[in-house]
């Protein structure tokens, strides 16, 4: 059943016994929330006055059935069975089984001509309440909605086992169970697909970013060559300071370019991790020649702190390195000399 949006929420706050309190309604119209006392009911409408006192007039259609159950229930003759069997009526023909079934016992308890009557009648609607309830759970099924369908079927095969419909809700929850479980498959293999191209893109990302590294390595091994010969053109030149200046500036180039090879031998494609190495044999190949120029220029100028550190920066890389062994040799012989002398030996 339907209701105008005008009174879109009734609710019943209360329905004492004493007749000047009971009835006491709060709904909401035209977008205000208003109190009142229900003072006569009639056929298709209520009349309300509100709490500052007017008076209104509510059709019963855009009014929940069961606030008008709860009006009606307040204001008959509670030992008239007819009135009880009609209201039952009521709240069958509204979907309100469970005030249905008490209108129903009430009415045989004061006429006991009607327990047979009564009996079939809670029987049709516990039917008729499983069909609702069947009808119900079918629809928000169609909808997807497959946890509140799934649990109005739960109730059916729990406490309507007596009903038509046990079996058929039994039925209808291995229906929606496969649907369900279909669409959690697609849903998993969706997933996984997006993971699966989330991940060729990442290794996509890497394979760029590694190339891009192994080019930069070799690049710096270039321009380390580069200084490396400019070292040597400006120490022919004498110009100590220059040729300095650039084979530390070959050094710098060298050793960026082994912390990108180092990175890349961490890679998990085998042919960038043979490249690396392959690189990285070239540049601490360079880097001696390096370390032996700097150990070999500083050894001359006899700054003896200055050269060792280059050498055995070398001989670090290349233990059995003999131009970088030597000169480390003939510049501790030098030192040992140069101390003696100082002693008077």
């Amino acid at each position: 059943m339907k209701f105008a949006p005008i009174l879109a929420a009734v609710l019943l706050i209360s329905a004492a016994q004493d007749k000047a309190q009971e009835d006491i309604l709060q709904f909401r119209t035209e977008g205000r929330l208003l109190v009142g006392r229900v003072t006569a009911i009639h056929d298709t409408t209520l009349d309300i006055t509100l709490k500052d006192g007017s008076k209104i007039t509510v059709e019963l259609k855009d009014i929940h059935p069961a606030s008008i159950y709860k009006v009606r229930e307040a204001r008959i003759d509670p030992k008239n069975a007819d009135a009880h069997w009609e209201l039952a009526e009521f709240c069958k023909s509204n979907a309100l089984y469970g005030f249905a079934a008490v209108e129903y016992d009430k009415a045989a308890s004061i006429d006991k001509s009607r327990a047979g009557a009564a009996k079939k009648a809670k029987d049709e609607l516990r039917t008729e309440e499983a069909r609702s309830k069947f009808e119900q759970a079918k629809r928000l099924g169609a909808e997807k909605k497959y946890s509140e369908a799934l649990d109005l079927l739960k109730q059916l095969t729990d406490r309507f086992t007596d009903t038509p419909y046990f079996e058929e809700a039994k039925k209808e929850a291995q229906k929606l169970a496969d649907e369900v479980r279909k669409e959690n498959d697609a849903k998993r293999a969706e997933l996984e697909e997006k993971k699966r191209k989330k991940d060729e893109e990442l290794a996509k990302a890497v394979e760029i970013a590694e190339k891009a590294d192994l080019k930069k390595a070799g690049d710096l091994l270039a321009e380390a060559r580069t200084s490396w010969e400019e070292g040597l053109d400006w120490e022919a030149k004498g110009n100590i300071t220059k040729a300095d200046k650039a084979w530390k500036a070959a050094d710098s180039k060298v050793t960026a370019g082994r912390g990108l090879t180092e990175r890349l031998e961490k890679s998990n494609d085998i042919n960038t991790i043979k490249s690396a190495k392959d690189l990285q044999k070239e540049i601490d190949g360079w880097t001696v020649r390096v370390c032996y120029r700097l150990g070999r220029l500083w050894a001359t100028e006899l700054t003896y702190g200055e050269a060792i550190v280059w050498l055995n920066k070398g001989i670090k890389l290349d233990p059995d390195n003999h131009l970088l062994n030597d000169i480390l040799l003939t510049l501790t012989q030098l030192k040992m000399r140069k101390n003696a002398a100082g002693n008077g030996y």
